[in-house]
């Protein structure tokens, strides 16, 4: 018993998970944590030298297992927007302020692990609400965590408060129990006498305003304050000490409705609770006893397996044992079929593979989880002494007692934090010495740290939110049923036109084996395994190939693949844009058999020879040798030659809705079977598409399967040119017999910088330009309004007659050198004009401004350069070289993306120079008071200006131009002119072959010849890189002689001479000033 006769010692909690719930009591707690953005301290770290901690959501873990707590609300959480965390014992769910508003207010709820069944999505009202739904034995209970504002807010701060809290109550079922939990900052006193139905008869202290308004909440809508209904000492009543005064208060409350107060064992306040707050957590004890709700199928764990393992020889060598003697050529030719060898081969692959390897250890996510044994027993040891201080705050021993503990807190984490950082830079910096890329990246992810999932209540059809977990995952599967369960055919007469080609029955053979070793080799490693749960790293190993091959060949005689390497299993990921509630904001990605993966690629070799027959030439999707570059630099191309000759061009950007998911499967078979493909090869590519079945697993739960009748295998190796071959049938269709289009007169021997050769009629081609396509993004190009409309008309009914469609609202129009914006139409519904469009990924305008692309580029490469700031830039375990290589790969990528397409001005090289210099200086850590030169910058990072980079990069581009094959949409368009249009007279605003022309000349290679050196791709490469030295040696020299120019004095053309002293002055007044002073003493 302390001085003051309260005691705040509680009960001695033993730390283990294991103990959790040991009583069928349920345990509610409102704590309000001041903020969840640090960890044991609340001093923000300004290095990474000093990082106390991570999360504090580590440490409020801690504290409530060891509570045994089941649920928490928490208050002033400060976190941004609205999310979810999972910890060890207990996942965080959190509502606050939108981002870019000052972090503060913030409620959220704490839920056990084990409980996350039993509870719905929470229902976010504002940044000062939540509500939480969690089923019970007893029926369903609303938890409602509520921050309410201070004493000094103003009134029509509460009133809004209030009135929102009203609301909330008032929208809880009738049949629902609730709870009410939070900190109201309010008094409301003892006089139980004039609050008999609120209160009981153990309220403490006086009421004050905030007091009256939650007592008149609670009388209006029969609540009771249930902290004030028994009979606990003074200090287990209140949970908040003033700090000027130093008297305690009780302002954090735990009410429910009158009718459940019978369900409420005890309600009191845990001081011994800690997390650097100057709350208090208060506790209800109920009788009310958790159920889970939902029925859905649990997802089946897949054991990770330990691939680091699987290059240990003497490992390998009890695996091959292992798997010759378990999956002999007898046992497999046992089978009947090749669903049976199939089920025999992955059983004993997986479970020797287990025996052998092992499962792989759980990755520690931070540095508290890596040194909590280190950690906990001094944060106890703070814990204990914060409780002897508060039994007698008097004592000073006690008060020292515990600053030494804090301060020790603070010392060991420090410590801890600093050793774990130098062990992880230490291990990124090994990684990057070594050429270990992946390991180098995958250590700056973990140095950026978890990220938190936001979250948000999935909408039904009619746009309300789902709360319940067992409809939101009923509402994936519908969504996903709608999307791809419904069959679609094309019309009988779509491919009339589509000539039949000759049988390729050379492509029937069985594969062989190095065909399939080659499969397994192309296999990216460290991804996702499908339900079979064999990874790449295991397949890939030779004596698990052996039987995997015979597999192969059953399914190749049979012409089936096991029913496992069809189905999929779907998980959705946030597209970064639209409504979170909306199913359609989300991109369904299918986890598919790796082993069906590897099939797949045999068949797509063979695939990818029937598909070259069909391609347009404008098709660069998914196809070897080509990139979005392409058609970024055909399009800019088609932009400048009009521009250059004064004529309008009209352009339509394409959008489909859900191109892949709505592809007819009998009309893609029929599109194949007319361009040759035998009938075995086709009978596998069926196979994998037929009877294909598909899961949601949603928060560790998986739908009941649904049917996936319609469009391509998503995630699958052959989807793309599946598509590609389906696609570029629409397009026979939607363009035979049309001769609308951009006109193009070009050479297959041309020269890039002598366009009179175009003059000569014989050997010119006539070439045009219609359609730009990359996989499903397509823009159509013409002259005039009238084409353009007819160019979409056609394309708009051959989607009809393939049963596709297009998505009007999200199709545009761009013009250039037309006054009047057009009207085209589709489908009833007018385009939209713009005067710019993003087009596979980079910003084209109507003007050919690259302003606007190189705003947007620089603006994302600063977004990524700010997340690695901390992590990276400010790390002093990293050195410059390796800072600088990650910039290189993750910012300079960004920054310069299709920048070899770009025509650009000195102007806007200087704006892109001036970011990367800042970028560079901050990596080095100097400003402009440290007086660093440009050129001692670029000498101590190894790189070179922007201005260098941009050359090089358009003068290589151009190489590769040059050295494509003459039927290649790129070059001709590179090498032509429009046709039958002369130029006006005077000089074109500058062109893409000007600036060609201005970086050799900067970069010291001759014009008369340089095609001969392109053609030599090493040659030219040492050329350009050569180039790029002399290019910013001849930059700096000039940046030094103008530095030089600017020291010497101006020059003056009228002196006006002091005959006294001989000064020059400029003007006349000038030398009358200066003779008033000259002479004097």
């Amino acid at each position: 018993m302390s001085e003051t006769g309260w005691d705040f010692d509680a009960p001695s909690k033993t730390l283990n998970k294991n103990n959790y719930k040991t009583s069928k009591v349920t345990r509610f707690a409102s704590w309000n944590v001041r903020t969840m953005l640090l960890g044991i301290s609340n001093s923000t770290p300004s290095s990474t030298d000093d990082i106390p901690e991570l999360r504090k959501t580590t440490i409020i873990d801690r504290e409530l297992l060891r509570l045994r707590v089941d649920v928490a609300a928490l208050q002033e959480t400060r976190l941004l927007d609205e999310g979810s965390l999972r910890e060890d014992n207990y996942t965080f769910f959190w509502k606050g302020k939108d981002d870019g508003e000052r972090r503060e207010h913030g409620v959220g709820f704490a839920v056990h692990n084990s409980l996350l069944r039993c509870t719905e999505t929470p229902i976010c009202v504002s940044e000062r609400i939540m509500v939480l739904r969690l089923m019970s034995e007893s029926g369903p209970i609303s938890l409602v965590s509520a921050y309410a504002p201070t004493l000094k807010a103003s009134d029509d701060v509460k009133d809004k408060f209030y009135e929102d809290l009203r609301e909330c109550l008032e929208k809880v079922r009738a049949s629902d129990k609730l709870l009410l939990l939070g900190d109201f900052n309010a008094r409301v006193g003892n006089k139980s006498d004039n609050w008999p139905e609120c209160i009981g008869h153990h309220g403490i202290g006086n009421i004050n305003d905030n007091g009256q308004r939650l007592l008149e909440l609670c009388a209006s809508l029969s609540l009771c304050i249930t902290n004030t209904y028994f009979q606990n000492k003074s200090i287990h009543k209140v949970s908040w000490k003033h700090p000027r005064s130093g008297h305690w208060h009780q302002i954090d409350f735990i009410i429910t409705k009158r009718t459940d107060l019978r369900d409420i064992l005890n309600s009191r306040t845990y001081h011994s609770a800690d997390c650097n707050t100057d709350h208090s957590l208060i506790m209800a004890k109920t009788r009310l006893t958790p159920k889970k709700i939902h029925s859905a199928r649990k997802a089946p764990r897949k054991v990770a397996l330990n691939t680091a393992a699987m290059q240990d020889k003497a490992l390998y060598k009890d695996l091959e044992k292992l798997i010759e003697e378990k999956l002999s050529k007898e046992s497999l030719e046992q089978t009947t079929s090749a669903e049976d060898m199939w089920q025999l081969v992955k059983k004993e692959i997986t479970q020797t593979a287990e025996k052998v390897f092992g499962k792989k250890e759980r990755t520690v996510r931070d540095w508290f989880a890596d040194y909590e044994h280190i950690l906990l027993p001094v944060i106890e040891k703070k814990r204990i002494a914060h409780t002897n201080l508060l039994n007698n705050h008097r004592d000073p021993a006690k008060t020292h007692a515990y600053k030494a503990a804090k301060a020790e807190v603070q010392r060991v984490s420090r410590s801890c934090a600093n050793e774990y950082w130098v062990k992880l830079c230490q291990s990124i910096q090994q990684c990057k010495d070594v050429g270990d890329f992946r390991g180098m990246y995958q250590g700056i992810k973990s140095a950026i740290g978890p990220t938190k999932r936001k979250r948000a209540a999935i909408k039904d059809l009619d746009g309300n939110p789902i709360a319940d977990k067992r409809e939101e995952l009923s509402r994936w599967a519908q969504h996903y049923t709608n999307l791809y369960s419904q069959e679609v055919a094309i019309r009988p007469d779509a491919l009339a036109n589509l000539t039949p080609r000759t049988v390729a029955t050379e492509l029937d053979v069985p594969p062989k084996g190095d065909e399939f070793i080659k499969a397994l080799q192309s296999l990216k490693l460290g991804k996702s395994t499908g339900s079979d749960n064999l990874p790449a790293e295991l397949i890939r190993l030779g004596c698990v190939s052996s039987p995997l091959y015979a597999l192969l060949l059953r399914c190749w005689d049979e012409g089936t693949v096991p029913q496992e390497m069809r189905d999929a299993d779907i998980v959705t990921l946030y597209k970064g844009k639209g409504d979170r509630g909306d199913c359609n904001s989300y991109r369904g990605i299918s986890l598919l058999s790796i082993v069906g993966k590897a099939f797949a690629k045999v068949v797509l070799r063979r695939l990818e020879t029937l598909a070259s027959q069909i391609y347009p030439e404008s098709q660069c999707g998914f196809r070897a040798g080509r990139s979005t570059n392409d058609m970024i630099f055909t399009l800019r191309q088609l932009q400048e030659k009009s521009r250059e000759h004064c004529l309008p061009l009209y352009m339509a950007f394409v959008d489909l809705n859900k191109a892949f998911d709505t592809v007819s499967r009998e009309g893609l078979y029929e599109v194949l079977s007319k361009i040759g493909c035998p009938p075995k090869l086709l009978s596998i590519i069926r196979s994998f598409h037929d009877t294909m079945n598909g899961s949601v697993i949603f928060d560790g739960e998986k739908s009941e399967p649904f049917a996936v009748n319609r469009g391509v295998r998503q995630g699958c190796v052959l989807a793309p040119t599946l598509f590609g071959i389906f696609f570029s049938a629409l397009l026979l269709t939607a363009f035979e017999n049309c001769d609308v289009g951009v006109h193009l007169h070009t050479r297959k021997d041309g020269r890039l910088f002598n366009i009179s050769l175009l003059k000569s009629k014989r050997k010119r081609q006539d070439l045009i330009a219609r359609e730009l396509l990359y996989a499903d993004d397509a823009a159509l190009v013409a002259n005039s309004e009238s084409e353009l409309q007819e160019l979409v008309t056609r394309f708009g009914n051959a989607c009809h007659m393939f049963s596709m469609s297009v998505n009007t609202k999200k199709t545009v129009i761009m013009v250039q050198g037309v006054d009047q914006p057009p009207k085209i139409s589709l489908d009833g519904a007018v385009l939209e004009v713009v005067d710019h469009f993003c087009y596979l990924g980079s910003t084209t305008t109507s003007s050919l401004s690259n302003d606007r692309e190189i705003d947007t580029r620089i603006g994302k490469a600063s977004t990524t350069f700010g997340r690695l700031f901390a992590r990276v830039w400010r790390n002093r375990k990293l050195t410059t070289n390796t800072k600088v290589l990650v910039y290189q790969t993750c910012v300079l990528s960004i920054l310069l993306y299709a920048s070899e397409t770009w025509t650009s001005y000195a102007k806007q090289e200087r704006k892109l120079n001036a970011f990367h210099m800042r970028c560079l200086r901050t990596i080095l850590g100097v400003t402009w008071k440290d007086k660093m030169s440009n050129e001692a910058v670029l000498t101590m990072t190894h790189c070179c200006s922007i201005t260098a980079m941009l050359k090089q990069r358009r003068l290589r581009w151009l190489g590769h131009v040059h050295r494509m094959a003459p039927e290649r949409l790129p070059r001709q368009v590179m090498l032509s002119e429009i046709a039958d249009v002369k130029r006006p007279v005077g000089r074109p605003i500058l062109r893409f072959k000007d600036a060609c022309k201005r970086d050799m000349n900067s970069f010291g290679i001759q014009i008369d010849g340089w095609e001969e050196r392109a053609d030599m791709r090493p040659e030219w490469r040492h050329d350009v890189q050569v180039g790029m030295s002399k290019h910013d040696e001849d930059w700096l020299d000039n940046l030094k002689q103008k530095k030089l120019r600017r020291d010497l004095p101006p020059p003056i053309h009228s002196c006006f001479v002091c005959d006294r002293c001989g000064k020059k002055c400029r003007a006349a007044i000038g030398l009358y000033s200066h003779q008033r002073r000259c002479g004097n003493p």
